[in-house]
């Protein structure tokens, strides 16, 4: 090939690239991509991607409705697998993890309450001593059991008494003399006879030598029995006057309650308390404390608290155990709820709670940093950050604080949160 043709190949090639230049870009040369556009490109792109919370590989940057399924389509960031600040768990993790939630406000909660247990007693005042008072022996008793029901005025017991027999023959045969009418009235009076049991006994027949009756003088049920037939009973000007049995009325009980020390502050004389007992489930029995023990108990560091209970039909009995929640009277303020300490992760000063995102089907959980007030035993008092109606998690806590570790999400030893807008609930 001559040298002539190399050149004029060579020369095609010039006038054929310049033609295609000019012809394909215009006269006007394309300036060079900047160095950072495309990592520009890919931040703004990855924050307007939409997507279809049913079908997660449809990705479009605007918002509308998905094709598939025709649900409305979200940011793609707000997604819980995508949030930092969210923490999903499938129903069966949340199963295995031990989860409980509890609605704060929900009756079942401790909310608006201290939460209190003891058991019912029968107020001292109420429990009597019925003593025999007449000196001799008992021929017969008529009630004999623990837990018998006694009238006032019933016959209790029948008794010999050769004191009482010496002084219906002085009475008799002295009518006359006014100082042993007045002895004769003075002992029955000690042996709380009225001056009619005179009338008993027939001094002119000669039959007049016969156990006398001894009738109750209170109404209620037998605790405790202490004599037999046979038994010899003395009276106030012998020694100590013999006890037939003790006798308790169930009108009213009394309900004590052990409170914690830290407790105190909350409560008031005359706070209202509600309390429930196994005996009668779903059953509430109201009632006002009427009394504050001036002294803890060094061992449990509780004070003991006293509720005054009326009792109609006597369905409620004596040491039955109670449980229940008195009336704070700390504060007005009715924002402050109560949780257990079973829901709280503290790290620091600073306090978190998970509180269950309702805008989801599945289980998602978020952290909140709550401000704790006082604390009534296992129970504490939330000031701030949360709100009647919100779900908080009460069991597993650190289970879903360990999933958002694992996935690199917010948890209680990682504060920092990313602001999202909330993702309305998709059915």
């Amino acid at each position: 090939m001559t040298s002539n043709l190399k050149l004029g190949i060579a020369a095609g090639f010039l006038i054929a690239w310049g033609l295609g230049y000019y012809l394909g870009q215009g006269n006007t040369p394309v300036a060079a991509p900047h160095p950072m556009q495309s990592f520009v490109n890919c931040a703004a792109e990855a924050t307007d991607i939409y997507t279809c919370s049913m079908h997660l590989s449809l990705e479009q940057p605007e918002p509308g409705q998905c094709p598939a399924c025709g649900m409305k389509l979200i940011k793609k960031r707000l997604l819980p697998q995508f949030n930092p600040d969210l923490v999903a768990l499938s129903d069966a993790e949340l199963l295995l993890s031990g989860v409980e939630t509890q609605i704060v406000g929900d009756p079942k909660s401790s909310r608006g309450g201290i939460p209190v247990s003891g058991r019912l007693k029968i107020p001292p005042g109420q429990i009597r001593r019925q003593a025999a008072g007449l000196p001799g022996r008992i021929e017969a008793l008529y009630i004999t059991a623990e837990g018998d029901y006694v009238k006032k005025g019933e016959p209790v017991a029948s008794i010999y008494s050769k004191d009482l027999i010496a002084v219906v023959e002085a009475f008799v045969h002295n009518t006359n003399s006014e100082s042993i009418l007045r002895a004769a009235k003075n002992n029955l009076k000690s042996w709380n006879l009225d001056l009619e049991v005179l009338q008993q006994f027939d001094v002119a027949s000669g039959q007049y030598r016969h156990p006398v009756t001894i009738s109750a003088d209170y109404e209620g049920y037998v605790l405790e029995h202490f004599t037999h037939t046979g038994d010899y009973t003395a009276n106030a000007h012998m020694g100590a006057p013999t006890t037939l049995y003790t006798i308790a009325s169930l009108d009213k009980l009394w309900a004590v309650l052990e409170v914690y020390e830290t407790q105190l502050s909350s409560i008031r004389l005359g706070s209202q308390v509600q309390l429930t007992t196994e005996a009668f489930p779903g059953e509430r029995f109201e009632g006002r404390i009427s009394f504050i023990s001036p002294v803890v108990d060094p061992d449990s560091r509780t004070v003991e608290v006293r509720v005054e209970l009326p009792n109609p039909g006597h369905r409620l009995k004596p040491d039955m155990l109670v449980e229940g929640t008195v009336e704070s009277g700390a504060s007005s303020d009715h924002s402050s709820v109560l949780l257990p300490r079973s829901a709280i992760l503290w790290t620091g000063k600073r306090s978190v709670v998970y509180v269950r995102d309702s805008a989801f089907n599945q289980p998602v959980f978020r952290p909140r940093t709550v401000v704790l007030g006082p604390s009534h035993g296992d129970v504490y008092t939330i000031e701030e950050g949360l709100a009647s109606g919100e779900e908080i998690a009460v069991n597993g806590v650190f289970a879903i604080d360990a999933a958002a570790q694992l996935r690199g999400g917010r948890s209680m030893m990682s504060p920092g949160s990313v602001a999202e807008e909330p993702v309305a609930a998709q059915h």
